[in-house]
């Protein structure tokens, strides 16, 4: 790729990218979680360069809403989860109502499972019990709204049992939403037993295990619902006693693994193979669940961070050339 000498100009912006990744670094739960960055030639340039248009987290692209804005060219790249999200985009499936050209750059690890915990006072076997005895439950939940991919998978999976959560409200119950799986009022609530249900993922971040300290017991979900979530582009798993010692036995479930970088077919070759180039030069300082971000993962998919769509093809012909495929 032939190499431009900088003008003062871009010289500018590389500094406001320095400044940004560096003050984003110490002050990150002072700024927040939206991000919108476009580097673009001007009018008087008359076009010369690409645009390069990178989005994250921000009112218009967040959660289920991020695939179809890069599948729509409206932004160039950016990070979704779960990965299952950017597979069903590709696929024109559940949300999405028409197959968007979506390609993979890399898919970052993070492990996870969908969770249905209730009070093992309730004495239920299956979602089907408490909507067979229309149970009033106490819930905890995400945010409520369907461009929430948390509340999407769960809405969906209740769904597939015939429930909601308006009618476990109808019922009696209560429904109390959490920004964040850790939030601290959830911990509190079921360490009071003030909640007879959690719905939710972020198992990682304890609340399955004060679930299980404080006599709730997760519940299977029923092989005609998993296949119904495999039909979407989920992917069957189970909540495994080796991780979590107070079940019982393992758990059937879907999973909700996955952080991955995703553009379009429009990306140029030359950018794509730059964009991955940027993700192994600074593979020390980008954060991911795992120890250390190996990039010979990245590029396949695992156990914790599935591609679920294709790789662009400057992507695929960067990992060759420096033998991670």
């Amino acid at each position: 790729m032939a190499q431009q000498k900088p003008n003062s100009r871009m010289k500018r912006v590389k500094t406001m990218l320095e400044m940004a990744a560096g003050v984003y670094a110490d002050r990150k739960l002072d700024l927040g979680v939206a991000l919108d960055v476009s580097i673009r030639s001007t009018d008087e340039e008359d076009n010369i360069f690409p645009p390069l248009r990178f989005g994250v987290h921000g009112e218009f692209l967040g959660g289920m809403k991020t695939p179809i804005e890069v599948g729509k060219r409206r932004v160039d790249v950016s990070q979704v989860n779960p990965s299952v999200i950017a597979t069903m985009c590709y696929r024109g499936k559940g949300y999405y109502k028409e197959a968007l050209p979506l390609r993979a750059l890399a898919s970052f690890p993070s492990w996870d499972r969908i969770a249905f915990v209730v009070s093992a006072e309730l004495g239920v076997r299956s979602v089907r019990d408490i909507v067979k005895n229309r149970i009033p439950l106490r819930v905890s939940t995400r945010t409520a709204g369907i461009d929430n991919s948390t509340h999407y998978a769960i809405s969906t999976i209740m769904s597939l049992y015939g429930l909601t959560f308006r009618k476990i409200t109808r019922w009696g119950g209560e429904v109390d939403e959490c920004a964040h799986p850790s939030s601290p009022k959830r911990i509190e609530s079921i360490k009071a037993r003030r909640v007879d249900a959690v719905f939710d993922e972020g198992l990682s971040t304890k609340w399955l295990e004060a679930a299980l300290e404080n006599g709730y017991q997760v519940l299977h979900l029923d092989e005609d619902v998993i296949r119904g979530m495999e039909a979407l582009g989920f992917k069957r798993a189970v909540i495994p006693r080796r991780r979590f010692p107070g079940l019982k036995e393992d758990v059937r479930t879907v999973d909700f693994i996955g952080w991955p970088v995703i553009t379009h077919k429009w990306l140029s070759k030359d950018m794509a193979y730059s964009l991955c180039e940027s993700i192994y030069r600074r593979r020390s300082d980008i954060p991911v669940d795992a120890h250390r971000l190996n990039i010979r993962e990245v590029c396949r998919d695992t156990d914790a961070g599935p591609l679920g769509i294709p790789l662009h093809p400057g992507a695929r012909s960067f990992y060759q050339d420096k033998g991670f495929l």
